[in-house]
């Protein structure tokens, strides 16, 4: 199974993370552009344990500019970059 990992709105003002499988979009709850510092951080937090435990049976695959994007909006240090 390839899960993909997207984003939807613009460099601007990221809207929603989405992981895809399959089938199957998972796209974050929260308009990320509207959330406060402490929600960007958990939804970073939960996203990196996802993505740890869903890479050990699993490609996870993720464009070197979402990963960077990504990073950037929910404060990590190359915990996304690593799938590139």
């Amino acid at each position: 199974m390839k899960i993909k990992l997207g984003i939807r709105g613009s460099t601007d003002a990221i809207n929603h993370i989405i992981v895809k499988i399959d089938d199957l979009m998972l796209v974050t709850a929260e308009n990320l552009f509207l959330t406060g510092e402490e929600s960007r951080n958990k939804t970073g937090k939960n996203l990196v344990q996802l993505l740890d435990s869903l890479s050990k049976d699993h490609e996870i695959s993720v464009g070197e500019n979402v990963a960077k994007e990504i990073e950037r909006e929910l404060n990590l240090n190359g915990e996304i970059i690593k799938y590139v």
